[in-house]
């Protein structure tokens, strides 16, 4: 797509933080790909069934540069300038507070508390039952009962689940004076 004689890529994004999202280039921490961000804003009517799903996440357009055309779905994408680690997670054990089935599937943003503690922010969904995580600039305890909760409330009530038995998948520790790619 071409907006001003320039190529462009239009996105959604799930942000941790609108507030904090900047004009500014992104490197995806799986691929190394650089994007450059030109603009966010507007509005996504979803689907009735992911409509709860996009209101708690806060799910957002995004026009890309070029280079975003070629960005891998599900990378996660952190400012260049910035060191930050991100930790992939697996959980099997989730006893459902209030955990709406309307959000199942979807990433959903996320504060991870331990022992009433903000141990960091992050995405999680649940699947069929188990759930994955992604912590930005975090760390758990993965023997330690964890509280997952929506950054946003859903009808008034607060959306979360308790979780047991964490497993690290991956994780990354992104230098941005270290080449990723």
């Amino acid at each position: 797509m071409k907006l001003r004689d320039k190529k462009v890529t239009p996105s959604t994004i799930i942000p941790l933080d609108v507030e904090q999202l900047r004009i500014t280039e992104y490197t995806g921490i799986r691929s190394g790909k650089r994007v450059s961000a030109l603009n966010f804003g507007g509005h996504i009517i979803p689907t009735p069934e992911a409509k709860d799903a996009f209101y708690l996440s806060e799910v957002i357009p995004a026009t890309l540069d070029e280079s975003g055309s070629s960005a891998t779905n599900g990378d996660i994408f952190v400012p260049s300038n910035e060191a930050s680690t991100v930790e992939l997670l697996s959980i099997n054990d989730i006893k459902v507070m209030n955990w709406p089935d309307s959000v199942n599937g979807y990433w959903i943003s996320v504060r991870f508390y331990q022992k009433d503690e903000l141990k960091g922010k992050g995405w999680f969904h649940i699947n069929n039952g188990a759930g994955e995580a992604i912590l930005l600039n975090g760390k758990l305890q993965y023997d330690s009962p964890t509280i997952v909760r929506a950054m946003r409330p859903l009808f008034q009530k607060t959306v979360e689940c308790e979780c047991h038995d964490l497993v690290s998948k991956e994780y990354w520790n992104y230098r941005p004076d270290v080449e990723t790619g």
